[in-house]
């Protein structure tokens, strides 16, 4: 499991190092309707919900309100429903592989120490998130995508929700709302 992690980690700072602006999402995610599987997005609305007190966290720099959320989400990953109605084991594989990927992030999550780590790994976690809706065909809800810009960090950084403006977690000092520039379901 380490060495598959390790790889998955060397690929995404690989991924980082591209000098391509943020907008070449399709590096990240692409959205794949014909993979929709309506148990599956009745059984993401738990993770979506507790994905959001994630970013309630982040946004109110709470580090023991951060880590509950993320052991939460941690802890409905473990009993995430294995999916096999779909015939295409691909597809169950990748399912599956996704899951790993983000309780992986959420791991990452809860080692961290200090802020812009901490934010750094929720990043990966919506990253993560939205690369699984999208393989999966999510459907139930639109899933409108954001990003920011970070001093710190060059990408800056990416989080999601079903609404289609949202108040932007990793700059808290900012009191309006933002726009989302994409929606996950749109090519």
């Amino acid at each position: 499991m380490n060495r598959v992690f390790i790889a998955f980690m060397a690929f995404i700072l690989l991924g980082c190092n591209n000098s391509n602006p943020p907008s070449t999402n399709s590096m990240l995610w692409e959205f794949h309707a014909k993979n929709n599987q309506i148990a599956f997005d009745n059984a993401c609305q738990p993770l979506l919900i507790n994905y959001q007190e994630i970013l309630k966290g982040v946004q109110a720099k709470d580090t023991a309100f951060l880590f509950n959320a993320a052991k939460n989400l941690s802890t409905l990953m473990d009993s995430f429903p294995v999916f096999t109605s779909s015939k295409d084991s691909a597809l169950n594989d990748h399912i599956k592989h996704g899951l790993t990927n983000i309780q992986s992030e959420i791991q990452g999550l809860m080692a961290e120490t200090s802020w812009f780590e901490m934010y750094k790994a929720a990043n990966m976690i919506s990253i993560q998130m939205i690369h699984l809706l999208g393989e999966a065909g999510y459907g139930k809800n639109n899933i409108y995508i954001f990003h920011t810009s970070f001093e710190q960090q060059e990408d800056g950084f990416y989080w999601f929700g079903i609404n289609k403006t949202a108040r932007d977690p990793y700059h808290p000092e900012q009191k309006e709302l933002v726009e989302a520039p994409s929606i996950l379901q749109e090519p």
